[in-house]
């Protein structure tokens, strides 16, 4: 997705879009690995859980990547950068998805 972009301009105004979608997607993981945490008893015995936790993880290591790329789109590296923004919200949000599964599996 953001790899395809040509001009700067448009690719800034992907990644501010981009932005506070991870973010928020990262305080969705963590507030819902803390309910299915409550909901199992305080302990980390769910499956559910540790793709939530992995999945803030990578949503907040992407918005450091964001952060980075936009003050570096002018550097010869930086369509490398975009390609692995890419992967890591990629795998972050396929995380979520499983997650959304083993939750449903688990507890329904």
């Amino acid at each position: 997705m953001l790899a395809r972009l040509d001009d700067p301009r448009d690719t800034r105004a992907a990644l501010l879009a981009l932005l506070p979608t991870c973010g928020t997607l990262a305080g969705i993981g963590v507030g819902l690995a803390g309910i299915v945490n409550a909901r199992a008893g305080g302990r980390s015995a769910t499956l559910a859980d540790e793709f939530l936790l992995c999945s803030a993880l990578g949503f907040l290591v992407d918005c450091y990547l964001i952060f980075f790329a936009m003050r570096h789109l002018d550097a010869r590296w930086a369509p490398r950068l975009l390609r692995s923004i890419d992967a890591v919200f990629l795998a972050a949000l396929t995380l979520i998805v499983f997650s959304g599964f083993a939750v449903v599996y688990e507890f329904v």
